[in-house]
């Protein structure tokens, strides 16, 4: 089979590349000098390289998985642009730019692909029609032993077996697993087999010298069922979930006065950008002219920890300092756009530097979303304007400093 094959795989078996996509994106980035700093389940709630020590590094070869994910880029393509992040970084990596490339391309394809197929077959209406899980060895240049042997075995979907022989089960692992029914179950002639008996060996771990036990047939790291790692840490995050004020000292925030308003806002987009944040949090108000456009009446802009995610795969060059500056662009745009349908575009200004950001309408009208952002260039920003319906435009004829600008 080919390196690359493995979309195509878990495509074969109905998996939905969105969740894949939504497991890889809710990753915080963590920076490690050696393999060995980030180990099993860790892997579940963080994006990491051993080697990569830089956060400008990992954020190009997290852009490059993004792509890979989200555009079904294949190994060669993914290979090219891992080429270019390496000469561009200077990054003196260990293994060769081939090999180190397809490494990182087939571990976090197979472990997203996983983490989205556990999450599909674990719903109750999936469990409920397919209560049994079948081992699936599919063929490669190098089979593991023990894999082959695992081919085919049949076991409930809740035993314990799962957390830590889910795979994938090590580097280059293609194994994936089968939900089952009652009626497959009869017309193939499988029977529910038992768990083999957890044959554990032990390893020393090179970055903490420590010695872990690692059951027979599963690389170290991998010993934990990603899926299950990501649904836990969900449901742990659930109890901390962000949501939009109520209230701003006893009152609506629409009511509250601005300043203190967009103070709260910027408090809340940096709580939103802090590790492992989840939910969504009132990132702005927006300006009337551009809130009346779009044809509600609210001016509460929201921004979810997903759209987050989206925005540091596709603009990872941009900072916690520059999505501090969210409330005031929103606030006081220098022009706005209609961008398409129940969307806007705004043209912001923080410090010497232009932004533009879109904002979305819901249907029903009640609600606003944050939806993207990034840095422009006046003449980008022109350019914008003239091929838009513009709303209203303030925008300079060059950039001044602040305190010259009306405001």
């Amino acid at each position: 089979m080919a390196n690359d094959d493995l979309a195509a795989i878990f495509d074969a078996q109905g998996v939905s590349p969105s969740q894949a996509i939504k497991f890889f994106r809710q990753k915080t980035n963590l920076t490690s000098e050696r393999f060995g700093e980030v180990m099993g389940e860790a892997h579940a709630r963080a994006f990491t390289v051993a080697g990569a020590t830089s956060e400008a590094l990992l954020n190009d070869i997290r852009t490059a998985v993004g792509k890979a994910l989200t555009e079904g880029r294949t190994l060669e393509q993914f290979r090219s642009d891992f080429d270019l992040i390496v000469k561009r970084r200077g990054w003196e990596h260990t293994g060769t730019p081939g090999w180190r490339a397809q490494i990182i391309y087939q571990t976090n394809l197979s472990t997203a692909y996983s983490a989205g197929e556990y999450a599909q077959m674990t719903t109750p209406e999936a469990l409920d029609i397919h209560p049994y899980w079948r081992y699936v060895h599919h063929a490669c240049p190098h089979p593991r032993v023990e894999h082959m042997a695992w081919d085919g075995l049949v076991l409930p979907a809740d035993d314990p077996w799962w957390s830590t022989h889910y795979p994938p089960n090590g580097w280059r692992c293609h194994c994936t697993v089968e939900p089952v029914s009652r009626r497959q179950l009869a017309r193939n002639g499988w029977e529910v087999g038992t768990a083999p008996p957890l044959d554990v060996r032990p390893w020393r771990n090179p970055a903490t010298g420590k010695t872990e036990m690692v059951p027979k047939g599963i690389d170290p790291g991998f010993a934990y069922n990603p899926g299950q790692a990501w649904a836990e840490a969900e449901r742990a995050r659930a109890a901390t979930r962000l949501e939009p004020r109520a209230h701003i000292d006893g009152v609506h925030p629409e009511h509250a006065p601005p300043e203190q308003r967009r103070a709260v806002q910027r408090e809340d987009v940096s709580r939103i950008l802090a590790p492992g944040a989840h939910g969504e949090v009132e990132a702005g108000a927006l300006h009337t002219v551009p809130r009346q456009a779009l044809g509600t009446d609210t001016d509460s802009v929201r921004l979810s920890s997903d759209t987050l995610g989206k925005q540091r795969t596709h603009h990872p060059e941009l900072t916690d300092a520059e999505y501090a500056e969210i409330p005031q662009m929103l606030a006081d745009p220098l022009a706005s756009y209609h961008a398409k349908p129940n969307h806007v575009g705004i043209i912001g200004r923080a410090g010497r530097r232009l932004y533009k950001i879109v904002v979305k309408r819901t249907r029903d009208r009640k609600r606003l979303y944050f939806q993207s952002m990034h840095s422009t260039s006046m003449k980008n920003a022109r350019s914008t304007l003239r091929g838009a319906e513009v709303i209203h435009s303030d925008l300079p004829d060059e950039l001044t400093p602040m305190d010259d600008m009306k405001e």
